[in-house]
């Protein structure tokens, strides 16, 4: 931005030197006191020359002030003009930027590179005017000449005078004039238009349908006599008609302005990949990725228009060839959605935006897939090359090749092998970048016949990409203007492109290809939801889970669990991941319900290996169990794990990191297939995972099995099974041992129980119970030898050792309970559970 012009300030004037008082009356005083002392009267005459000497002083003072205000004068004029200078040059540059911007129809006529490749402009340039602009110059005036400086600076003289795009016009006055001007505003529509050819030159006569009367008189002076719609700001404006010859008219309006896109997609082209979308001195040019290639370096600092350029390729060879004969994979890696237009061409197998590493690793195997089955396809057909085999030839188009390959360092020898063997398996490479060298290996631009080098600010790259310095020269304009350089240099620019000619040109491609298709060479990523429904059914016994993605071998198979020749899976992930889908898969392939999230059923089940087993948050559930039982409960799971003839286990668990110390690692080694969803960059690795695959925000129910990236699928949630009700409390006299007595006495006194502490005495009716903590038992240790032979004995939260201190028996462990349950210990037989009534 031009920083903004100040007046200078105006020097203040100096004040008067004071009249010396003090000066005047010292020498009086002084020869008064001379006088007294020597008593001489010649003292006295000091007197009479002191005011002299005061008025000389005060004359001099006014003079030196006079002398002092011209120079401020001097260095203020000085300044003001310098200030007029400066402000004649930011006026001069900011006029010639907005006649760059819009060139006046007489530049359009005599120079077709005014335009070449530009976007259309959308306004139409009417002749110039002195318009108002931001204020160049700033300050406040006091005099006429700072007045007109001010004025200056708010003023843009001979400016182009410009109204919208779509603006009705019509001109009337006497003479030849306005048909002048008429001619010139046709070819000022040309550029607004973009270059379409034919556009409509402007009406003689003043209609009801104009937005905008221009009324020219015998002086050539054109005044604005009716504004409306969109050019209702030029009411009343007066300015300088643009003015055009008849031979100049007719020379502009022949030429088009730049060639359109569409004159040269309608063109024939030969054989190979040929395409037609730069224009030379003699007319079109006919580029051929097979002939002239087979690879192409597109170089061209920012704003020259590379985008245009690939756009203008692209489009030409998809009307040029069929997609049996080419398929085109598109890669943007600046951000934009450059390529989104184009992927409707039927040609276009897939358009790639900013790779994350996960996709570059994928771009890499899948390019490299595509090479192995071009030359398995060459070999069966015993073809030296891919013309002879029937295969499409791939054009591999990336627009800003340097962002790519820093992303994804291993894409720079993915492309070398690609540029050295390219020409025989049918691949070509366009590759488009602000700077090829140094960001394009010596090994691929050796292979890549064609350079086209667009506006580069360097000489030194100018020649290490077209030989000479042709693309430095090129300038700020046209947009467009490149060197292309095959087994010759030649200037061209290309064709211009606008968003209604791509939108044109795809319809009528597609219209001419209706319902081709061409096989993508660049396997899309896996989707981030895959419906269970939507899966192919596995030949039995095979359970569908999701979709592995094998980008290696151009395949995306359905994740496939066997339950007979790999009966135990376990899922890992953190919460969120997409473990419960993943059992909920599992669960309708073999037709078992999972177990609910209850630490009893876990214990109940998890040795009955002749039943399937389907546990989610298996920490989660040990987690909740004491540690006898949870260690019992991980041996049984080991013992399940290691019985070949056990039904199928299906475990889900989160990462290590949230175990808690639980001693699961013992068991993770024992499950035939292990799942890891998303999880810590710590967990992933301790449990087997690469460093190279793990993601730090997965989508859920994404992942690896079997060392291959998975989507699991998403599956209706699935009821898990209703555990067997317990029996009931007998009706007759009980004893409870409890680790929480008093809730348990409220629970029975609720349902109606006659409730007791230890130690009392008698016999005692039915539906009594006498409730006591371990320590309170202990303390009434005869009384409760007593009621042991008519009572019958529960135990609620006690460890083996209670029952061994207070019941005199080894028991194994008891099972664990529910919160409305306890275990009832016979006299012989195992422990089993009974339901407490009033518990919940």
């Amino acid at each position: 931005m031009t920083d903004r012009l100040a007046l200078p300030a105006r020097p203040a004037p100096p004040d008067p030197p004071p009249f010396p008082v003090l000066g005047v009356i010292a020498p009086v005083v002084l020869a008064v006191g001379l006088f007294v002392v020597l008593g001489t009267p010649t003292v006295l005459l000091l007197a009479v020359f002191s005011p002299v000497l005061a008025i000389a002083a005060v004359v001099d003072g006014r003079l030196q002030l006079r002398r002092r205000s011209a120079r401020d004068r001097r260095r203020h004029d000085a300044a003001l003009e310098a200030l007029e200078r400066a402000l004649a040059v930011q006026r001069s540059a900011a006029v010639d930027d907005a006649r760059a911007e819009a060139p006046s129809p007489a530049v359009l006529a005599a120079d077709p590179d005014a335009w070449a490749g530009r976007p259309p402009s959308g306004v139409l340039v009417l002749g110039t005017a002195d318009l108002a602009c931001a204020p160049l110059v700033s300050g406040v005036a006091t005099t006429d000449r700072e007045r007109r400086l001010l004025a200056d600076g708010a003023l843009l003289p001979d400016a182009p005078f410009t109204v919208p795009g779509g603006t009705g016009v019509a001109v009337v006055g006497p003479g030849p004039l306005p048909q002048a001007f008429s001619r010139a505003v046709g070819v000022a529509r040309l550029r607004a238009a973009g270059g379409a050819t034919g556009a409509s030159v402007l009406r003689t006569t003043a209609g009801a349908s104009a937005d905008l009367v221009v009324e020219i008189g015998p002086d050539g002076a054109a005044r604005v006599v009716h504004a409306s719609g969109p050019a209702a700001g030029a009411a009343a404006r007066v300015f300088r008609p643009a003015l055009l010859t008849a031979a100049a008219h007719r020379a502009a309006v022949s030429r088009g302005g730049p060639t359109g896109l569409g004159d040269l997609l309608a063109a024939p082209a030969s054989s190979g990949l040929a395409a037609r979308f730069l224009v030379g001195a003699d007319g079109p040019v006919e580029l051929d990725l097979v002939i002239d290639g087979p690879h192409a370096v597109v170089g061209g600092t920012t704003g020259s228009g590379k985008s245009a350029l690939l756009t203008a390729w692209i489009l030409a060879l998809a009307a040029a060839h069929p997609p049996e004969r080419l398929v085109l994979l598109l890669v943007d890696c600046k951000g934009g959605a450059a390529f989104d237009p184009l992927a409707r061409l039927p040609q276009v197998a897939g358009v790639v935006t900013d790779l994350d590493a996960e996709e570059a690793e994928r771009a890499v195997a899948s390019l490299g897939a595509e090479l192995r089955r071009r030359e398995r396809a060459l070999r069966h057909a015993g073809a030296a090359d891919v013309a002879a085999s029937g295969l499409p030839r791939l054009v591999v188009v990336v627009d800003e090749y340097r962002a790519l390959v820093d992303r994804a360092p291993a894409l720079a020898a993915l492309f070398a092998d690609l540029a050295a063997r390219g020409r025989s398996l049918g691949v070509h490479l366009v590759l488009c970048t602000q700077r090829p060298t140094g960001s394009i290996r010596d090994e691929v631009l050796a292979n890549c016949s064609i350079r086209i080098g667009l506006r580069v600010h360097d000489a030194g790259e100018s020649r290490a990409l077209v030989g000479s310095d042709a693309a430095a020269l090129l300038g700020r304009e046209p947009v467009g203007g490149a060197v292309l350089v095959t087994d010759r240099t030649t200037s061209v620019r290309v064709a211009a492109v606008t968003e209604a000619a791509v939108q044109e040109a795809v319809a009528a491609i597609r219209a001419r290809h209706t319902g081709s298709r061409v096989p993508a060479p660049w396997l899309p990523p896996l989707p981030l939801v895959v419906p269970l429904a939507s899966l192919p059914a596995p030949p039995s016994p095979l359970v569908p889970l999701g979709l592995t993605d094998l980008p290696e071998e151009q395949r995306q198979p359905v994740l496939a669990w066997d339950p007979v020749a790999q009966p135990r899976l376990l899922v890992v992930g953190d919460p969120g991941t997409g473990r419960s889908t993943a059992l909920a898969a599992a669960s309708r392939g073999i037709g078992a319900a999972p177990l609910p999230g209850d630490p009893a059923a876990l214990w109940d089940r998890v040795d009955q290996a002749a039943r399937p087993l389907l546990v989610d948050d298996l920490d989660h559930l040990l987690d909740r169990l004491g540690e006898a039982h949870r260690a019992a409960a991980l041996e049984r799971l080991a013992m399940r794990l290691r019985d070949p003839a056990a039904a199928p286990t299906v475990v889900t668990a989160r990462g290590p990191s949230a175990w808690s110390g639980l001693p699961l690692r013992g068991v993770l080694g024992l499950f035939d297939e292990t799942a890891l969803l998303g999880l810590g960059l710590d967990d992933h690795l301790a449990l087997g995972g690469a460093k190279a695959a793990w993601s730090a925000d997965p989508p859920p129910g994404r992942g690896w099995c079997s060392g291959a990236r998975v989507q699991l699928a998403l599956a209706p949630a699935v009821l898990p099974e209703q555990p067997p009700a317990p029996e009931p409390l007998p009706a007759g006299v009980v004893v409870l041992l409890t680790t929480r007595p008093q809730l348990r006495r409220d629970a029975l006194a609720d349902a109606g129980w006659a409730v007791a502490a230890p130690g009392v005495g008698g016999p005692l009716p039915d539906r009594t119970a006498v409730v006591g903590s371990p320590d309170e038992w202990q303390a009434e240790w005869r009384s409760l030898s007593a009621l042991r032979s008519a009572a019958v004995v529960l135990v609620d939260g006690c460890g083996a050792g209670d029952l061994r201190t207070l019941l005199g028996i080894a028991q194994p462990l008891p099972p664990v309970t529910r919160p409305d349950e306890v275990v009832l210990v016979p006299a012989e037989g195992p422990p089993r559970r009974v339901r407490l009534p009033g518990a919940a």
